[in-house]
């Protein structure tokens, strides 16, 4: 999962994509089968990290130099190369602590996990575990290897034997699980292992729940059953030692995988250009020769690069275009309901909001949501009707925070600012998008209404997210891309143990979104989850803004480009096919 967007489908003709009903795997790897499909979908935000200039010779900066001249005027493009639009460049390219949409739509193409989605069925499929076996108490996974799976061989690194096996699996958890933030960000996907926490908080030099029976068989203990483990995996990659030790700080830009594509170059600010992997392992995979990652921020030059045919599918629609594109390009619109959620954050911690209930209802009760979204925005999303999980979610259907600006100013005086008096203006943080200026301006125009004055301030992507944990940010914009259709996807990442921007914690609910986790009934689950859901909404740590459809335009000779509901960030590329 990732944060907004950042924290994701069956094959079409022009241009037929079908989403993705998820369905629970099988104790034994299986899926089930989904009987036809449904058409059309894209549409998210981006959040957070950054990336180190690489120090070279004299030389070497030259003929790089040369080298990206030469690539930024070539006249022509390989006629296998997919042109696939970024709104703005990844902060770094290391799995381990990869966090925005920018980051992971490269990422998701170089490095594989032993599970992923089946594209046509929703479910959980092997990846590079070709089967797994599920203990009777639900404790212990067996994961078989596929064979024959090797690392990228690139330029810089050298390996004893590039063939992954079940050490290389142990070696990338205990990555994942790193304590020291500056190797990663992401103990939570492994934290249900047994041992893991010990392992994470420096009390133990080994992982206690994860071994190897031999090169290709890889066990995995958990402390206790935990229905998400599997869906947790498919953000776990194996990562080549030989790679992260040799390219040291240029790691984060020279990602080395096992997937379909290999690295090729990183033009800051202009395009990611990933190649073939001439050693797949899957036969007749990748059908492209290359990706380019073209980094075009603002949604009309994107609606320019495509009506040229610069780029072979548009994810990013200009404001007030909506409906015209939706007619114009009818044979090529896509639209599907997506799983992420876009929202305002108020400080927990520090500022205004601490402390002040009051206040925090007063911002909630005063957003027009209907207005923002189906009037200014034409639709580009769903008004946020349902608090903070997206409606396709179980336990969504409470009841969020209506618009009611008498309301508003009640809770307001309520919070010592009658009228809005004493209330000093406070800044509002969001990452800048010219297509999203005209919600932000209705925000404020909307607070203003009711007393509350605020400040407009954007930053670009890579700042914005290095700021926005900070104590004196007290307002911003932020969101959440869930991976698939669980509450768990929302709770245990943004309301659990103070992990989002908001620092917001609430012993409670920790307790409570731990005992969901370890629950295997799904309606014994759904009924604890909505519990917890109204207790979130009561607490009022964010106002829900609103939640995404998946919305795209795709070249019709584009084959296989399969959309799914956690956004466009998810296309499996390996599939994807041109064919003129």
């Amino acid at each position: 999962m990732t944060s907004l967007a950042g924290r994701w489908l069956p094959p079409r003709h022009p241009p037929s994509v079908h989403p993705l009903p998820l369905a629970r795997p099988s104790a034994q790897g299986g899926f089930p089968k989904v009987a036809g499909s449904v058409n059309r979908r894209h549409a998210q935000g981006a959040p957070h990290l950054h990336a180190c200039p690489r120090r070279r010779s004299a030389a070497l900066l030259v003929a790089c130099s040369l080298l990206l001249f030469a690539l930024t005027f070539a006249p022509a493009r390989a006629a296998g190369d997919f042109r696939y639009p970024i709104a703005a460049d990844p902060e770094h390219l290391n799995p381990f602590r990869s966090t925005t949409v920018a980051t992971r739509t490269v990422l998701i193409q170089v490095y594989e996990p032993l599970v992923t989605f089946d594209p046509q069925t929703g479910g959980l499929k092997p990846e590079l575990a070709e089967r797994w076996e599920v203990s009777e108490d639900g404790l212990t996974y067996t994961f078989h290897l596929r064979k024959g799976v090797r690392f990228h061989q690139v330029p810089g690194v050298v390996y004893d034997d590039p063939e992954v096996t079940a050490e290389d699996w142990i070696w990338s958890f205990e990555m994942f699980l790193s304590g020291d933030t500056a190797i990663s960000e992401h103990p939570e996907y492994l934290e249900a292992v047994k041992g893991a926490r010990a392992f994470t908080a420096g009390e133990a030099d080994r992982v206690e729940g994860v071994r190897a029976l031999d090169p290709y068989t890889l066990e995995v203990t958990l402390e206790e059953p935990n229905h998400r483990f599997l869906f947790d995996l498919i953000n776990v990659y194996v990562v080549p030692r030989e790679a992260y030790e040799q390219l040291g700080s240029r790691f984060s830009q020279v990602p080395v995988g096992t997937g379909p594509f290999l690295f090729h170059e990183w033009l800051r600010d202009d395009h990611i250009t990933l190649v073939k992997n001439p050693d797949y392992w899957e036969p007749g995979l990748p059908k492209l020769d290359s990706i380019t990652y073209v980094n075009v921020p603002d949604a009309t030059t994107q609606l320019f690069q495509y009506r040229q045919d610069a780029l072979h599918v548009l994810l990013d629609f200009p404001t007030g275009q909506v409906a015209a594109l939706r007619q114009e390009f009818a044979d090529e619109y896509v639209e599907i309901p997506g799983l992420n959620l876009r929202y305002l954050g108020f400080k927990w911690t520090s500022g205004p909001f601490k402390d002040n209930r009051a206040l925090r209802l007063a911002v909630a009760h005063a957003l027009d949501q209907e207005t923002i979204w189906n009037v200014l925005m034409e639709g580009a999303r769903f008004p946020a009707h349902q608090g903070v999980l997206p409606p396709a979610m179980p336990a969504a259907d409470v009841e969020g925070y209506r618009y009611d600006p008498e309301l508003a100013r009640q809770y307001l005086a309520e919070a010592g600012y009658p009228n809005g008096q004493g209330l000093e203006p406070i800044t509002y943080y969001y990452f800048a998008s010219a297509a999203a200026e005209p919600y932000h301006a209705a925000i404020q125009a909307m607070l203003a209404e009711v007393g509350i004055p605020i400040v407009l301030r954007s930053e670009d992507n890579t700042t914005y997210w290095t700021r926005v944990g900070d104590d004196d940010v007290h307002l911003f914009l932020s969101g959440w891309s869930a991976d698939f259709l669980d509450p768990s996807e929302v709770f245990n990442y943004l309301f659990y143990q103070g992990r989002d921007d908001t620092n917001y914690s609430n012993p409670e609910v920790d307790a409570l979104i731990a005992r969901a986790t370890a629950i295997t009934d799904d309606a014994e689950r759904n009924a604890l989850y909505r519990q917890i859901h109204q207790m979130i909404l009561e607490d009022v740590p964010m106002v829900p803004l609103s939640y995404s459809k998946v919305m795209a335009l795709v070249k019709p000779y584009v084959k296989d480009f399969f959309l799914s509901p956690a956004g466009a960030y998810r296309v499996p590329m390996k599939y994807v096919a041109l064919e003129r």
